[in-house]
C-alpha cells in the first residue's frame, strides 16, 4: 500500500474542487478510518474522476492533465491502493475496481488518444501494475481473482490498438505483458492453478498475438516475439504441473508456433531466428518430456507429437548434441513420439531438406544429420530399444526405412546425388543393416525377417545396385561395389 499526501480527508475533499478548468467534475466518498483521496484536473474539459471507497486504510488519487478524460476508481476492503493518472492524454478512460484486503492497482497513461484500461481485483493481497505510453486506441485489461497475484501490463513506444488482458485465478500466480512500438498486437493470459509464471513480449511486428493458458500449478511460460510482420501467431497451453516453456520468434514474417503441454514435468523451447513463413507446432502428452528446436531459413517447418513419457528431441541451440535443428530454405521436419523414453537427434542444412519420423513403443532412438540440398529421409521405428543412425549429405538422396520388434539397429550414410536406399525389418529382434553409398544413383534394397540377422552394403561412384533378402535367424550378408 502507498500512502499519499497525509492531509485530512475533508481538506482533500474541499481540494478536489480546486480544478481549474471549466467542465471538470469530482465526486469522492469515503466510509471507514484513514481514507486518503486526492483529486487534481488541470486544463481538462469535461474530465471527470469519481472515487468510493469503503473500509479501512484506503488511499485513492486521480490526476487528468490535459484531457477530457474520466477516471473512476471504486475500493471496497482493507488497505486499498490505487493510483490512476492521465497526462496530456486525449478521450483516455480508466476504471479501477478492488474488493478486498491489501490490494494495490496503479494505472498511467500518457502522450495518447482514446486508450482504456480496466483492473478489477477480488480477495487478498493482489497486486496490478499498467503504463500506456504514446498509445493510440490501445486497451489493458487485468483481472485478478484469488491471493497474492501479481499482473503488469505495459504497452508504449507509439503503439496502436493493442489489447492486452490478463485473468488470473488461483494464488501466487505472475503475468506481465507488454507491446514495444506494437499495432493491433493482442496478448491474452489465462492462469488458473497455484505459482503459475508466464511473460509475454513482443516487439517491433504488424500483427502478432500471444495467446497463454496455464492450468495447474508451477507452470511457467516466457514467450518473445521480435521484430514480426505479417501473421505471427504464438498459443501456447500447459496443463498440470511444473511444465515449462520458452518461446523466441525472431526476426521472422508470417511466424506461427503453437505449443500445448499435459502432464508434468515436460519442457519446450522454442526458437525461430530469422525465419520468414516458418511454422513449429508442439505437443507432449505426458511426463517429463523434451523438446528442443531452432530454425532459421525461409520457408521452415517443424511438427513435433509427443505422447508418453521421459520422450525427447535434441535438435537446439539451446542444448543437446546439434547446435540447432534445420537451417536454410525449405526445410520441413515431422517427428511423432508415441511410448516412453524415446529419443531423437536432428540436424538439416540448407536447401530444402526433409525428415518424417515416427517411434512407436519405449527407448527407440534415432540420429539424423542432412546436409547440402535436397535430401530426404522417411523412417519408422515400431517396438523397444530400436536405433536409428542417419547422415545424408550432397544433394537429391532418399532413404526409406521401416522397423518391427526389438533391438533393431539400421546404420545409413549416404553422400553424392541421387542415391536410394530402402530398408525393411520386417519382424524379429537384434538385426543390422549398414548402408553406405556415395556420389551418385546408387540402389539399396535390405529385407529382413527373424532375428540376429546382419546386413552390409558398401557401393561409391554410379549406377551400383544391391538387393538382399533375410528371413530366419544369425544370417550374414556382406555386399562391396567400388
Amino acid at each position: 500500500m502507498f500512502k499519499l499526501t497525509p492531509l485530512a480527508a475533508a481538506v482533500l475533499v474541499l481540494a478536489s474542487a480546486q480544478a481549474s478548468a471549466d467542465d471538470s467534475f469530482s465526486t469522492q466518498t469515503q466510509s471507514g478510518i484513514e481514507n486518503i483521496a486526492n483529486v487534481q484536473q488541470i486544463d481538462a474539459a469535461q474530465a471527470n474522476i469519481i472515487q468510493i471507497q469503503t473500509g479501512e486504510g484506503n488511499d485513492a488519487f486521480g490526476y487528468q492533465n490535459l484531457s477530457n478524460n474520466t477516471i473512476e476508481q471504486t475500493q471496497d476492503g482493507n488497505l486499498n491502493a490505487g493510483y490512476a493518472e492521465q497526462l496530456a492524454e486525449d478521450s483516455g478512460n480508466i476504471d479501477q475496481k478492488q474488493n478486498g484486503a491489501m490490494n494495490t492497482a496503479h494505472a498511467s497513461q500518457s502522450s495518447g488518444s482514446g486508450n482504456h484500461v480496466l483492473q478489477q481485483q477480488e480477495q487478498n493481497g493482489n497486486m496490478s501494475f499498467v503504463i500506456q505510453e504514446s498509445q493510440m486506441g490501445s486497451t489493458a485489461t487485468t483481472f485478478q481473482y484469488g491471493d497474492n497475484n501479481e499482473a503488469n501490463i505495459e504497452q508504449m513506444f507509439g503503439g496502436e490498438s493493442n489489447n492486452a488482458v490478463i485473468t488470473q485465478t488461483g494464488s501466487n500466480q505472475f503475468a506481465a505483458a507488454e507491446h514495444l512500438g506494437h499495432e493491433s498486437g493482442q496478448i491474452e493470459v489465462n492462469q488458473n492453478g497455484d505459482g503459475n509464471w508466464a511473460y509475454a513480449e513482443q516487439g517491433f511486428g504488424t500483427a502478432g498475438t500471444v495467446t497463454v493458458a496455464q492450468i495447474g500449478d508451477y507452470n511457467s511460460a516466457e514467450i518473445w516475439q521480435d521484430s514480426q510482420l505479417g501473421g505471427t501467431t504464438a498459443l501456447t497451453t500447459q496443463s498440470g504441473s511444473t511444465n515449462e516453456l520458452i518461446l523466441d520468434q525472431s526476426f521472422g514474417e508470417n511466424n506461427l508456433a503453437t505449443i500445448v503441454q499435459m502432464g508434468i514435468g515436460n519442457a519446450i523451447y522454442a526458437d525461430q531466428f530469422e525465419v520468414t513463413n516458418s511454422t513449429t507446432t508442439l505437443l507432449q502428452n505426458g511426463n517429463g518430456n523434451m523438446a528442443l528446436t531452432y530454425q532459421t531459413g525461409d520457408n521452415q517447418s517443424l511438427t513435433i507429437t509427443t505422447n508418453g513419457n521421459d520422450n525427447k528431441i535434441n535438435a537446439s541451440d539451446w542444448q543437446g548434441p546439434y547446435k540447432g535443428g534445420q537451417f536454410g530454405n525449405d526445410q520441413i521436419a515431422v517427428l511423432n513420439q508415441d511410448g516412453d523414453g524415446n529419443t531423437v537427434n536432428l540436424k538439416q542444412e540448407d536447401v530444402g531438406q526433409t525428415v518424417l519420423l515416427n517411434q512407436l513403443g519405449d527407448g527407440n532412438s534415432a540420429t539424423v544429420a542432412q546436409g547440402d540440398a535436397y535430401n530426404e529421409l522417411y523412417f519408422e521405428q515400431n517396438g523397444t530399444d530400436n536405433i536409428l543412425v542417419a547422415d545424408q549429405h550432397g544433394t537429391g538422396n532418399l532413404a526409406e526405412s521401416t522397423t518391427y520388434g526389438n533391438d533393431n539397429k539400421v546404420e545409413l550414410e549416404q553422400s553424392g546425388a541421387g542415391n536410394y536406399s530402402y530398408i525393411y525389418q520386417a519382424y524379429g529382434d537384434n538385426n543390422l543393416a549398414t548402408v553406405k553409398q556415395s556420389d551418385g544413383v546408387n540402389l539399396s534394397f535390405i529385407t529382413q525377417g527373424g532375428s540376429s540377422n546382419q546386413a552390409s552394403v558398401t557401393q561409391s561412384n554410379v549406377n551400383m545396385n544391391s538387393v538382399i533378402l533375410q528371413t530366419g535367424n544369425g544370417n550374414q550378408a556382406t555386399v562391396l561395389q567400388q
